[in-house]
């Protein structure tokens, strides 16, 4: 099969795979905050009003990254019918929302709550978070992009 063409590029190179690398480190970061938070005293997690603080920035940061990267890939699916006729296409993009979704859901609730969202909701999913983007199966795109 004759790989698909690229519709969303910059400087001739795709956009995609430049900017998804963002959305998974941002969201791997969130889970790293929330877990040396889950292991500190209760008397550090008392004094860390503004550690919620950040985890609100990184999950924003994330889902800004999440929805610009979704419309490149958006772009690249409806400009390319080969696209849509790879086998992981739909998985990716359900995946993909899936990931956006349970970081709204997250954010939102630090948002309303402030550090005590992060035990035990906001740990939680942010460990979901990053299984679904654990379990994407990204290679399979990746080689679309080289």
């Amino acid at each position: 099969m004759e790989k698909p063409r690229i519709t969303a590029k910059i400087a001739g190179r795709p956009l995609h795979p430049l900017l998804r690398p963002f959305v998974i480190g941002y969201f791997f970061a969130v889970c790293g905050c929330d877990l040396v938070y889950s292991q500190a005293s209760i008397f550090a997690q008392n004094d860390a009003g503004d550690f919620a603080s950040i985890t609100e920035w990184l999950l924003g940061a994330g889902l800004v990254a999440a929805v610009l990267t979704g419309l490149v890939a958006l772009i690249d699916f409806l400009g390319e019918q080969r696209f849509r006729r790879l086998p992981d296409a739909w998985m990716y993009a359900a995946s993909g929302v899936l990931v956006a979704a349970l970081a709204l859901c997250n954010l939102d609730m630090r948002f309303h709550l402030g550090s005590e969202a992060i035990l035990p909701m906001g740990l939680i999913l942010s460990l979901s978070t990053v299984a679904v983007l654990l379990a994407t199966p990204s290679r399979a795109w990746a080689r679309m992009y080289r």
